[in-house]
């Protein structure tokens, strides 16, 4: 893994100390779900991008398509 990969860890570990901090969640729980939904959403959105190019190959017989194909 490449050490770019790493920063979004610092940043949530920032993230989360700087909620505690301002105290989100007891005072406005909602705001703070609100954050933490789109926290994870920017972070799947960088672990997308920064993957490597072979992840992205399909493969035969991955689990995930065992019985979707159509040909039966």
């Amino acid at each position: 893994m490449r050490w770019s990969q790493w920063l979004p860890l610092i940043a949530t570990l920032g993230l989360i100390y700087l909620l505690r901090w301002w105290h989100i969640g007891v005072t406005n729980f909602k705001v703070f779900v609100l954050i933490i939904i789109v926290w994870s959403l920017l972070l799947i959105l960088f672990y997308h991008l920064t993957r490597p190019s072979h992840a992205g190959k399909k493969r035969s017989g991955d689990p995930l398509d065992v019985g979707l194909s159509s040909e039966e």
